[in-house]
């Protein structure tokens, strides 16, 4: 029993002793920590674990001579202030000791597992109006640095929605007052690093959400969605937003269409691109330019329908190519606007020409409308309305049938003329036809085979005052018999025709009382020498 008792009492004594230690080392780490800074413990956000108020003083004092504030603004400049630049230094006025007896030391063994911060009021001083002057002088303050705001705005262009609004801009425009508040804010507490927040700059003053604009957007893309591209040979004329805004009334938000501006624009589009009548400019047979007058090739834009349809593509939105209603067309667009596939009719020779891609390929004698009765071929550029094959021509006195039937202008055409025995010459001035070319029938046949619809035919030329017809010998070259014939008197001139004087007109016996008329004599003008129309039919066109 007795050594029972001494072990345990062994026992009881080295317990004690160690609860003894514990106890001392317990109460001395505390006391150590009445002076230092706890476990996990920050000061201003500086670790201060296990240093003295005097440490950290000097701890924060040694840094504040290197101290820099690094300022990140907008653009991707960054500037920085340096202790120097704003007379810095430090006020502790005791605040670390005080901040050091908030700790609670005999509790140390909590501040093993949490961190604890201490805050204290301001220790740093520095001239405010230094740092404000020095703040004022950043280059962030530069003229070429700042950056107005833009509002959003509708865009200037269209896109498959039509008009749409481009965001607003924030720029890097700096609001002096409130820059130099964040900076000296981050100073206060001697931030390594500050950027400054939007609050620091100026605001744009309409923004994407603004309802107005949103609402204007809307109200305009009821019109401006189309985008109708006319294409006019190598030119092209596009009909989208942009355009279709100036045909709107913009009031605030409210939208309202003008229908006549659509009007307007078509009829710019046909002054400038119909072609219809205009006189034309060819490089002859004989490789002399000739103009042509008039005539109803060309293009010729039925504006009132084009309109009206131009402006159902606008409200239904459309998207594409567009070609304009015409009355006529034409090959292509541009000054030779009929390309250069054509008949040349040439009504002084009364000859023509045939043109397949710019290369002569048939040639023929023709005879035109009669000039002294009145009938000439009209002149101009025209296109070949279609072509026929054995038609039956009608007039007023007239039926003739033809094989090949190719009209140009009205009943004005080109056909065969079977019933004619020469071509050519002075023939159209007294014998010519209605109004049509009359052709060999081998020939129109040729022409009838090479010649498309809407192919240009230019004719010029000719005489259209009718002639005075006289009688005149004509001598035949190979055998030299003579004979006569009536001609124009302008044909018996050139040819140095003998002119035969037409016979005096009969002369009535004179009445009693009524003296009797003087005979004609061959000075006298030949009773054909002033033309009068000829009503007898024609059997062609």
């Amino acid at each position: 029993m007795k050594k029972q008792k001494t072990k345990s009492g062994k026992a009881g004594k080295v317990l004690g002793i160690m609860l003894g230690i514990l106890a001392v080392t317990y109460v001395g780490i505390s006391i150590y920590f009445t002076k230092h800074y706890l476990f996990n413990t920050f000061v201003n956000d500086i670790p201060a674990y296990n240093m003295t108020a005097k440490d950290i003083e000097e701890e924060i004092a040694s840094g504040l001579r290197k101290y820099v504030l690094t300022i990140d603004a907008r653009g991707g400049i960054t500037q920085t202030l340096t202790s120097d630049d704003i007379s810095l230094s430090l006020q502790v006025d005791g605040q670390f000791d005080k901040a050091l007896k908030e700790q609670k030391p005999f509790l140390w063994p909590a501040y093993l597992f949490k961190e604890t911060h201490l805050t204290t009021d301001d220790i740093v001083v520095y001239s405010r109006e230094v740092a404000a002057e020095k703040i004022s002088s950043l280059s962030i303050f530069d003229a070429e640095n700042i950056i107005a705001p833009v509002d959003a705005h509708l865009s200037e262009d269209t896109g498959e929605e039509g008009f749409y609004i481009i965001p607003e801009e924030q720029g890097q425009s700096p609001v002096k007052d409130t820059v130099i508040s964040e900076i000296c804010a981050a100073l206060d507490v001697l931030e390594a690093q500050v950027t400054l927040s939007d609050e620091c700059y100026e605001k744009p003053a309409i923004t994407s959400d603004n309802q107005e604009l949103n609402d204007l957007c809307n109200n305009l893309n009821v019109y401006c969605k189309a985008s109708i591209t006319y294409e006019f040979g190598d030119e092209t004329v596009v009909v989208d937003g942009t355009v279709i805004k100036d045909w709107c009334n913009i009031e605030g938000q409210s939208v309202s269409f003008d229908e006549e501006q659509v009007k307007e624009f078509v009829k710019s589009l046909s002054r400038q691109y119909d072609t219809f009548g205009r006189d034309r400019t060819i490089i002859s047979h004989s490789g002399e330019e000739v103009t042509v007058q008039g005539g109803d090739y060309g293009w010729w834009m039925d504006r009132t329908t084009e309109a009206n349809e131009l402006l159902e593509a606008i409200k239904t939105g459309y998207r594409g190519t567009r070609t304009p209603v015409y009355f006529g067309t034409a090959l292509t667009y541009g000054a030779t606007d009929y390309g250069n596939s054509y008949v040349e009719i040439d009504l002084t020779s009364q000859h023509l020409w045939v043109y397949q891609d710019g290369q002569e390929v048939i040639d023929s004698d023709f005879v035109s409308g009669c000039v002294n009765k009145g009938r000439t071929t009209p002149r101009g550029t025209y296109g070949i309305t279609y072509k026929e094959r054995d038609a039956t021509l009608v007039g007023e006195n007239y039926s003739s049938a033809v094989k090949y039937w190719m009209p140009f202008n009205g009943n004005v055409g080109m056909h065969d003329a079977s019933w004619r025995s020469e071509f050519g010459g002075w023939i159209y001035i007294t014998d010519g036809s209605h109004g049509c070319i009359n052709l060999p029938t081998d020939k129109a046949a040729e022409i009838f085979e090479i010649v498309e619809k809407g192919e240009a035919v230019f004719v010029y030329g000719g005489k259209t005052e009718p002639e005075a017809v006289v009688t005149a010998e004509i001598v035949d070259p190979e055998t030299g018999a003579v004979t006569t014939k009536r001609v124009p008197a302008s044909v018996a001139a050139e040819q140095g025709l003998t002119v035969i004087p037409d016979p005096a007109p009969e002369t009535p016996a004179p009445t009693e009382g009524t003296p009797a008329e003087a005979p004609v004599t061959e000075e006298a003008a030949p009773a054909e020498a002033t033309p009068t129309p000829d009503t007898s039919a024609e059997p062609a066109q």
